[in-house]
């Protein structure tokens, strides 16, 4: 099925990039670490962790050999939030799907959007100054 572009390239992915089936994507990112990698991922925020190890290990910037992967990891970190701190899944509008994924969450109590999918393909481009824990802190007000 192919999904959004990433860098003019069309994307991949096994599931469409839509509200409805993002947490089934971001299962596929924890059946991935699991089966490559050995790691278990529980949706808590302290596997954020594994996450930004994980995703260090794709350190090919703009690498489109590994950008279905990185897309399911980033709605993983989407799906954390979704489950822990009162997000839920969202098409981007139309005036902001230049900057974002055509996936976000969004949360009513904040008015806040943000971007995890997008978070995590420059978590992968930049290494740790996107550190996917940080990330989550920042808009869930939890300290990790």
């Amino acid at each position: 099925m192919t999904g959004p572009a990433w860098d003019g390239r069309p994307l991949r992915l096994p599931a469409p990039p839509d509200p409805e089936h993002a947490a089934e994507l971001a299962q596929r990112a924890v059946d991935a670490a699991r089966n490559v990698s050995g790691i278990d991922l529980d949706y808590t925020p302290e596997s954020l962790r594994l996450v930004d190890e994980v995703l260090d290990s794709f350190r090919e910037p703009g690498s489109d050999a590994v950008a279905e992967t990185i897309f399911v990891f980033g709605c993983y970190v989407g799906e954390v939030l979704v489950r822990n701190a009162g997000y839920e899944w969202a098409r981007t509008p139309p005036e902001i799907t230049r900057i974002f994924m055509p996936l976000t969450v969004f949360r009513a109590s904040t008015a806040s959007r943000v971007n995890p999918i997008g978070k995590a393909f420059k978590r992968v481009d930049n290494g740790p100054i996107d550190d996917i824990p940080y990330f989550y802190q920042l808009f869930s007000d939890v300290d990790l």
